[in-house]
């Protein structure tokens, strides 16, 4: 008992170090995830500016994954009133931004990607400011086949998910190794030429 104080590590402290570590990571993996995109706001359409996948097409499709969030940051071009809508395949809103009109203004939107989304418009200009989006990983919302390019199906696991599992295992493992790190100290203190 007395080399666990002397030492400084016990494996209380050991084992919330490394839950403690998992779980950071956890929560810095799962914000870093949001992907943006960049988009550029004018009557005649919506200008895709980022990711390198839909920069200089004109109202690009938005591939994104069911369950995961997005961010779309827009610029208004040319000082008009414009807003950053979804709809799904009924012409539907399932979110809608408020409507902004002072040339170089930004806005950004953020939401969660769902099946039955199919489309994001400019409630203003529905007719020229309208692309689609295609949804992976839950059926799809404007667009066939939405299970997935391969059309492979099964159950997906949330990110989160994964995370808990490897808590729960190292909750499980740390002991192990906690003992199997006391066995060598034990093993090296124990070992001393007789004098």
């Amino acid at each position: 008992m007395s080399r666990q104080q002397s030492g400084g590590l016990t494996r209380r402290a050991f084992c919330t170090t490394l839950v403690a570590g998992s779980l950071a990571g956890a929560s810095t993996r799962a914000s870093a995830q949001a992907e943006t995109f960049r988009l550029g706001g004018e009557v005649v359409a919506w200008h895709g500016r980022a990711p390198q996948s839909i920069a200089g097409q004109d109202n690009p499709t938005l591939q994104v994954e069911a369950g995961q969030q997005y961010r779309v940051v827009w610029e208004n071009v040319d000082g008009q009133p414009h807003n950053f809508a979804i709809h799904d395949a009924d012409g539907n809103a399932l979110m809608s931004s408020e409507i902004i009109q002072q040339q170089g203004e930004t806005q950004t939107v953020t939401f969660t990607a769902s099946p039955e989304m199919a489309q994001y418009i400019c409630e203003v200009h529905p007719t020229t400011m309208v692309g689609e989006m295609q949804i992976s990983g839950g059926g799809g919302g404007g667009e066939e086949g939405g299970a997935g390019a391969g059309g492979e199906g099964g159950i997906r696991i949330p990110t989160a998910g994964y995370f808990l599992a490897v808590a729960v295992l190292l909750a499980f493992v740390s002991p192990l190794l906690f003992a199997l790190l006391l066995l060598v100290v034990g093993t090296h203190d124990r070992v001393r030429p007789p004098q």
